[in-house]
């Protein structure tokens, strides 16, 4: 499932957002979504991703800004779990 797949859901399920409004370019506040909800959809997100969002406020214009956000999250999280495991030594 893709991310904005994922982020579709929670929208439609904790938002009761029609999902036929939800495209990349859809502004996030044209869905009634509030600087409150904003707030709320972080924790939902960290939920369903996995990661950590930074303590500063973070917000998006569009879903498909929270799509690159999160995807790039993602990624550098996953490059931080990388990189502190335990590199194997060469066999050769």
């Amino acid at each position: 499932m893709t991310t904005l797949e994922r982020l579709t859901r929670i929208l439609t399920q904790r938002y009761k957002v029609d999902p036929a409004q939800l495209t990349p370019d859809q502004p996030l506040d044209a869905l009634g979504i509030d600087s409150l909800g904003m707030v709320e959809m972080l924790f939902f997100i960290e939920e369903e991703f996995g990661v950590h969002l930074p303590s500063e406020g973070v917000t998006f214009a569009t879903l498909g800004d929270a799509v690159k956000y999160v995807d790039g999250l993602i990624a550098a999280q996953k490059g931080d779990r990388d990189s502190a495991r335990p590199q194997t030594a060469d066999p050769a």
